[in-house]
């Protein structure tokens, strides 16, 4: 078998080689620019970032709000959820929801927020999709200020059990992700906190020495990430600290994840705001750490 790959290998770069200018010429002739247009009106999405903004100028009125895709009703057609604001709690005058719109498969979306239990008033940072719990629909897991929310897909009606679950952390929450970090077959949540930051330790900043602006996050503390193991019964276990994981030099606004090495394990790539980035290695089963 050996000599026989060989000999298809020589033969393959004797073909290439042979036409590499009518080849090279194919290609270069087939190149065209790639164009887009903005199509959301036609799609129907009337979606407005609510950031809660009335004056204070409290320092998450400027990060604003992710979104993603996910086909929630299992139809084939990728839906899309989009992130949104509310007023403070000293301020309660508009609450504005999430914003769930349905994909109907012919280039334009419908609001199904209230229909798939979305309607809900939250000041929201980002989000991650999974199937957490392997019954066949995806579950959104979102982040916050304040209280994280985790929605589990109930044949596309959601239902918020973060509380239940044990990832309804209070801290700052940016970016999310799910992984199998330890390879027993279960989707663990890693989640990207920021700083130590609410209305009532607001800290004064000012440009001109007089008025108000926003800080930045250098004066604020940072908020350490989490790791939570999926325990394989609808439940999360915080597993920050025994992993290894914990840091009080974070200051996280994303997360990837990538086996860096090729070792078979999944590591976390963390980017921090004003702090340096981390590459943290996944020790496997064989660390004594």
């Amino acid at each position: 078998m050996k000599y026989i790959l060989l000999i298809l290998i020589s033969a393959l770069f004797f073909s290439c080689g042979s036409s590499e200018k009518t080849e090279s010429s194919k290609h270069t002739s087939v190149i065209k620019n790639v164009m887009f247009t903005d199509v959301t009106a036609e799609a129907a999405i009337d979606f407005v970032h609510f950031n809660g903004a009335f004056g204070k100028k409290y320092f998450p009125e400027t990060n604003g709000a992710g979104g993603g895709w996910l086909d929630y009703d299992g139809d084939g057609w990728q839906d899309m959820l989009v992130i949104q604001g509310t007023s403070w709690p000293s301020k309660p005058d508009e609450k504005p929801t999430l914003k769930l719109y349905r994909n109907k498969g012919d280039g334009t979306f419908v609001d199904a927020t209230v229909d798939a239990g979305m309607n809900v008033s939250v000041y929201g940072m980002g989000m991650t999709a999974a199937d957490y719990d392997y019954v066949g629909d995806t579950d959104v897991f979102i982040t916050c200020v304040g209280e994280n929310l985790f929605f589990r897909n109930d044949n596309g009606v959601f239902n918020e059990i973060g509380k239940q679950a044990g990832v309804n952390d209070p801290a700052w929450g940016a970016s999310a992700m799910f992984f199998d970090y330890d390879k027993d077959g279960w989707l663990d949540l890693f989640v990207c906190n920021y700083v130590k930051w609410s209305e009532d330790t607001d800290l004064e900043c000012s440009l001109d020495g007089k008025n108000k602006g926003y800080c930045t996050p250098e004066i604020y503390e940072g908020e350490p990430s989490k790791l939570y193991r999926n325990s394989g019964d609808g439940t999360f276990e915080d597993v920050t600290i025994p992993a290894g994981v914990y840091s009080e030099e974070s200051k996280a606004l994303g997360v990837a994840v990538l086996d860096f090495n090729s070792d078979g394990w999944l590591d976390i790539a963390e980017a921090n705001d004003t702090q340096p980035d981390f590459l943290i290695e996944n020790l496997g089963w064989n660390s004594t750490v």
